[in-house]
């Protein structure tokens, strides 16, 4: 094993009997793993890293993100029912500038959504991580859901419908998802 820095990044590399280099970044803490081929120079490792490095800087980034959300104090009742009023004033005032009707709306801890319409029921649900989200992240996510009980798909006209009432919504959704 051999330990390096590029561009700021200490590397470990871990020659093996192998064709092709893999590039790991590994959690908890980021730690960048290169297995390179026994007979590949180190100049070609370095360059490999360089072209590598914002791809690099980015998984490290998320893996501590990762980290520190796993390391949130829990949202709190108090907390939930804030975001439970919030949530309901925004579907009352959304509601009636789009012309639909929900029939309930429901908050739990989704692992990989801010938010669900069923198009059948009309019920919403919404992650209770918005809670710890921007006012404008969470009426981007209510505006959203209830676009689909005007269109259910994310197709164009959805996008359109998107344009016309939340103009910013592109911007909310990178701010939301970032």
């Amino acid at each position: 094993m051999n330990y390096y820095e590029v561009n700021g990044i200490p590397i470990e590399i871990i020659r093996k009997n192998i064709k092709n280099m893999y590039l790991r970044v590994l959690p908890p803490e980021g730690r960048v793993v290169i297995s390179a081929p026994i007979g590949m120079s180190e100049r070609d490792i370095r360059k490999f890293v360089e072209a590598k490095s914002d791809w690099i800087l980015i998984h490290q980034k998320r893996i501590l993100q990762r980290l520190n959300e796993k390391n949130l104090e829990p949202i709190d009742s108090r907390q939930r029912e804030a975001l439970m009023e919030d949530i309901s004033r925004l579907i009352s005032h959304w509601e009636s500038i789009l012309g639909v009707k929900s029939s309930a709306f429901t908050i739990r801890d989704m692992k990989t959504r801010w938010g669900s319409c069923n198009i059948r029921t009309h019920k919403l649900s919404f992650n209770l991580q918005l809670a710890r989200k921007s006012p404008e992240c969470l009426e981007y996510v209510v505006v959203h859901e209830l676009v689909h009980l005007l269109e259910g798909s994310h197709n164009k006209r959805f996008k359109a419908y998107m344009d016309h009432f939340l103009p910013n919504w592109r911007i909310l959704k990178k701010e939301l998802n970032d």
